[in-house]
Order: structure tokens, then sequence, then C-alpha cells
């Protein structure tokens, strides 16, 4: 397991900015998604007209995510088998990236000056992770 994924300190750092972000409940994930749009204008085809459904399902899978930050032998196979359902969808290994921009752009535009240097470092080492056991899980031969 990388050890980026086992660091407790980002752990901490994103698991106070998640409750403060989660608070404000769908609006994260409706914030998400518009900012994925933006980067990623071709993606908008993948998803429904109304993105309402799909931003509760980010949430949810958000929050697993972060309780089990601290279980990478859950967490592993978790995003290796979400990795591999979401190529049903069309989902290449050059979107992640850019849902890795999203997702920090959306905690900027949440949490505003709540959100530091330090966090965003947090979430991207943690993102980094993630992302890299996702898409060798879904792309094997890349």
């Amino acid at each position: 397991m990388t050890t980026t994924l086992e660091e407790p300190s980002d752990h901490v750092r994103i698991r106070r900015n998640w409750a403060k972000a989660a608070a404000a409940g769908e609006l994260v994930g409706q914030i998400f998604y518009a900012r994925l749009f933006e980067f990623a204008p071709a993606a908008r085809s993948m998803f429904p007209d109304v993105i309402d459904d799909q931003a509760r399902k980010l949430l949810q899978t958000l929050n697993w995510i972060i309780d089990h930050l601290d279980d990478p032998d859950s967490l592993a196979p978790a995003a290796e088998a979400l990795a591999v359902r979401h190529l049903r969808y069309g989902v290449e290994a050059e979107h992640y990236p850019l849902v890795g921009e999203a997702l920090i752009a959306t905690l900027q535009q949440g949490l505003g000056a709540n959100f530091s240097e330090e966090d965003k470092a947090a979430w991207l080492r943690v993102y980094a992770a993630l992302s890299d056991i996702m898409t060798r899980a879904a792309y094997p031969s890349d």
C-alpha cells in the first residue's frame, strides 16, 4: 500500500476539511459536477441531465472513503472495484486528473480561507494514491 494513503496527518486534515464541506450537503456534489464540466466539457454526456442523484452518490462515496482512510485493506479493494465499475460509463484514465482538479476546486470554493495550502497538499497526496490504485485496477496494461 502506498505510504501517502497511510499518512495519519493527511487523514486528520482531510477529515477536518470534509466535516466542514460536507455540512453543505448535496451542494458539494452540485459544485463538484459544475467544476468537473468546466474542466472536462465532453464528460457532461456521461451523466444524466439532472445531476442531483449523482451528486448524492458522490457525497456518499466521499463519506465512505474518508471514513475508511485508516483502513487501507478495505479502502483499496473498494477503490479498485469502483474504478472497474466506472469503465461501463466510459471513464478513461485521462479523466482521473480532471476529477482531482474538480475536487480541489470544489473544496477551495466551499471552504475558502479555511482550505490552506497544507490542506490542499494532503488532499492531493491522498487523491493521487487513490487514483493510482484505481487506474492500475481499471487499466492494467497502461
